[in-house]
């Protein structure tokens, strides 16, 4: 019993990466990320606001348009892509959705071969080191969803893509379409707090409040 559980810690050691490897991939993220603007926008931290986030899902308002439309302690908020630019410091330019970026080239680029079968299942083990950060990236931060984050879609597939060759990404604009799909989860907890902040709403001084948790960080300084 012992030799089986020693064995299996062997097994699981010889997985891991070796520093220098990790390094030198954290280093490709990090080009890739700063290209498209973003990577401040990732290092950065707010206090988030529970009760009130879930006030402003269970307010939102059906939209047609990319406007986020809710109430919160009884003020209007309506969060657009310039709104979120501001707020993060990103850009409001670039593409909106993926429909000019073929499955097959996506799956190319992801997987650095040039040669692939459309058809083919990928999961995330099937990928390149740094480009599996960022899948992580994507389904966790980005467009953040539940469930498993092992399959990724197509979508996550061509954003992935998009990113690598360094074609930009109109995130402020996507970030509001999620928001309005009604997930069944609520994401973007602390942009929206911050957000909160920034409209200087009336915020109560015994409002519940957490810290993010370093899950939901990237530390600049590490990296």
């Amino acid at each position: 019993r012992y030799n089986s559980v020693f064995t299996s810690v062997k097994l699981h050691f010889e997985k891991w990466l070796a520093r220098d490897m990790l390094i030198s991939n954290l280093a490709i993220v990090m080009t890739w990320l700063e290209g498209m603007g973003w990577f401040d926008y990732l290092c950065s931290s707010h206090v988030i606001y529970p009760r009130l986030v879930k006030v402003f899902y269970a307010n939102l308002e059906s939209s047609t348009t990319c406007f986020a439309n809710s109430f919160v302690l009884g003020n209007p908020i309506s969060i657009t892509p310039d709104l979120i630019a501001e707020t993060l410091g990103i850009p409001n330019a670039g593409i909106t959705h993926f429909n000019d970026i073929g499955k097959t080239e996506a799956l190319g680029i992801c997987l650095e071969q040039p040669n692939v079968n459309p058809l083919m299942n990928v999961t995330s083990s099937n990928l390149p080191i740094a480009t599996r950060i960022i899948l992580l990236l994507v389904t966790n931060t980005f467009l953040p969803r539940e469930g498993s984050h092992t399959l990724p879609s197509e979508r996550d597939l061509k954003f992935v893509a998009c990113v690598k060759n360094g074609t930009l990404i109109n995130l402020p604009y996507l970030i509001v379409n999620h928001l309005l799909s009604r997930p069944n989860h609520t994401p973007y907890p602390m942009l929206l707090s911050r957000i909160f902040e920034s409209l200087n709403l009336d915020i109560p001084d015994d409002e519940q409040s957490v810290k993010p948790s370093h899950k939901q960080l990237v530390n600049k300084a590490e990296l």
